[in-house]
């Protein structure tokens, strides 16, 4: 099994929300996983060691993170349930005032093409693609505990 340290995470970021958002008290940590793995194999693996798959919900967001992801696609947490396109972390109490609903899909996209296109990948322009869920790909995660981060290389 996989051990922390053997793993490379590249940025933490610290990402503030828009003013009069419950969330906004708290910054949004997020970490860059440089280590290839599926989407559900990336969701289990931000889930044993953060919180979840990172939720991006706004453009401010959507420009830091993409900063760091840099030159490369990577997985985030959102997923189509049922032709319901849903984040992988479900707690409401995240989510200021339409921050679950903020998408930023590549134009075209979402297009599923051959129906087996579920999750959501992050472009090195830092728009959304469909994406097949098998593909290996680095990921980025969000931790949502206050807790002192260390930046692991």
């Amino acid at each position: 099994s996989d051990h922390p340290i053997l793993l490379t995470t590249k940025y933490v970021l610290h990402v503030g929300t828009g003013l009069g958002s419950l969330p906004s008290c708290f910054p949004r940590q997020y970490h860059v996983v440089e280590k290839s793995m599926n989407w559900t194999e990336a969701q289990s693996y931000c889930r044993q060691h953060y919180t979840d798959l990172a939720t991006v919900s706004s453009e401010e967001d959507v420009v830091k993170l993409n900063d760091a992801v840099g030159s490369h696609y990577s997985w985030i947490g959102l997923y189509n349930d049922i032709n319901s396109w849903r984040w992988s972390l479900q707690n409401k109490s995240y989510y200021g005032e339409g921050e679950a609903e903020f998408r930023m899909w590549a134009s075209g996209r979402p297009d599923n093409p051959g129906s087996n296109e579920y999750c959501v990948v992050m472009s090195t322009s830092g728009e959304w693609w469909d994406y097949h869920c098998s593909n290996s790909l680095p990921f980025v995660c969000y931790n949502g505990e206050n807790k002192t981060t260390e930046v692991i290389s």
